[in-house]
């Protein structure tokens, strides 16, 4: 019998008839970060899939608000246009360094208020709509890829119909494996049809440029696992070896190395340890 992994991609690629039970399925599905997809390709209709498209629509929204507000603006949506239909949890903007306390003053503007400040990031929170508004992608203070570069690799796309900047797919495939094993320390399916479908020589070359090439190569290895059938996700990085991992970063990456002390800052920030606990022990993100 199939890995429920295995059925997930096979429904999904192929439409086939899953034989498993559905609400196995469906839940494996939002583990993977994929569950309005597969509702989608199955055409499942209910209230499951009302809720997915109900959030997808507000997720649109936000981005479309956005996008009018910080047209004159140097910025890129990031972790937001995949190969596969997905509902992201927040909506993640990279902004140019120069603008960015401009940039959240006019989000404040639209109602949000402040929840979680650090060096590189700031999570803005208005109702259940979260926006995370990142100069350089981040964990605990401490930057994993170099979010001023990126912006270099920023394009005009559609999205739902609205005219917005977003990250070339060779970078959202880098953003989308230096974000699974460098920050949540776990790979989902999202990640697998991310570096899959979008990963070119352009982003081997970005990776070697931005020192993320172990996680482009982890990244790249785990996903002929999944499409041998023989890696089960979500995968959880076993914490020996994402702790090497992260210590090769710090020793290759002189940006990382030199933001190394927001670690301690961060140890002291009672929310951020906690959610720094939740990624040791949590099965998906």
């Amino acid at each position: 019998m199939n890995s429920l992994t295995t059925e997930l991609l096979n429904a999904v690629v192929y439409g086939a008839e899953p034989n498993v039970d559905l609400a196995i399925l469906l839940s494996h599905a939002r583990k993977n970060k994929i569950l309005l997809h597969l509702l989608r390709v199955l055409n499942i209709q209910g209230n499951l899939r009302e809720q997915q498209e109900s959030a997808m629509s507000k997720v649109i929204q936000v981005v479309q608000t956005l996008s009018k507000l910080l047209r004159n603006y140097n910025y890129a949506f990031f972790k937001l246009i995949k190969p596969l239909s997905y509902v992201p949890a927040d909506v993640d903007l990279l902004i140019d360094a120069s603008q960015a306390k401009s940039a959240a003053h006019e989000i404040m503007g639209l109602g949000y208020r402040v929840a979680v400040k650090d060096s590189y990031c700031l999570t803005l929170i208005k109702g259940d709509s979260i926006i995370d508004l990142y100069v350089h992608p981040s964990l605990g203070g401490v930057i994993i890829i170099n979010g001023q570069r990126l912006l270099e690799h920023s394009c005009t796309t559609e999205f739902n119909g609205a005219e917005i900047r977003s990250l070339e797919g060779y970078a959202e495939a880098l953003v989308a494996a230096s974000h699974a094993i460098y920050k949540e320390r776990i790979y989902t399916l999202n990640d697998y049809f991310t570096v899959e479908k979008w990963t070119t020589k352009k982003t081997i070359r970005l990776a070697k440029e931005l020192k993320c090439e172990e996680a482009l190569k982890t990244a790249i290895n785990l996903n002929r696992k999944i499409s041998l059938g023989t890696l089960e996700t979500p995968y959880k990085i076993p914490l020996p070896t994402w702790l090497v991992m992260l210590t090769r970063k710090f020793q290759t990456d002189n940006l990382t190395r030199a933001t190394s002390i927001g670690i301690l800052k961060t140890l002291t920030n009672k929310r951020i340890g906690e959610l720094l606990t939740s990624k040791l022990t949590r099965e998906t993100y």
